[in-house]
């Protein structure tokens, strides 16, 4: 699982690492939606829109609510995301014995692992896009685990 671990820390660091100044100046469109896993709304699923070659930007990220829904925010904390087309990733941190992870806990600090397949957390693999464009509809995203 450590692999996980690393794949998630590269993930952060390609999403807030370096990029020029005028990566912050694109427009972002509001990017909202829902993720069920096996037909359950799930709290606390990462959601990542990874950006695809030709898209500009660095994508974006948000975490599920009790009822499944996010909203993704850019680096620079703005609503939304630029326009373009997206691998969408996703992970669920919990503890190896599968409750949630505390609020005043670190994920290492308690040996989390991801609850989800590791498909959904591969840039390279992940069977999941979206396309992003001035006005968007909710995205639905339905997971399988089985």
């Amino acid at each position: 699982m450590w692999h996980n671990r690393l794949l998630l820390s590269c993930l952060f660091f390609c999403l807030v690492g370096c990029g020029g100044a005028s990566e912050n100046t694109l427009e972002v469109y509001p990017v909202t939606g829902s993720v069920t896993v096996d037909g359950e709304a799930l709290p606390a699923v990462s959601v990542t829109f990874f950006p695809e070659k030709s898209t500009k930007g660095n994508g974006g990220f948000g975490a599920t609510d009790e009822s499944g829904k996010f909203t993704l925010k850019d680096r620079d904390q703005r609503d939304g995301v630029a326009e373009g087309t997206y691998r969408v990733l996703f992970t669920r941190l919990v503890k190896p014995d599968g409750t949630p992870i505390g609020n005043d806990q670190m994920a290492a600090d308690v040996g989390a692992v991801n609850q989800l397949p590791d498909i959904y957390n591969d840039p390279s693999q992940s069977p999941v896009t979206a396309t992003v464009g001035k006005t968007n509809e909710p995205f639905k995203f339905e997971l399988k685990t089985k």
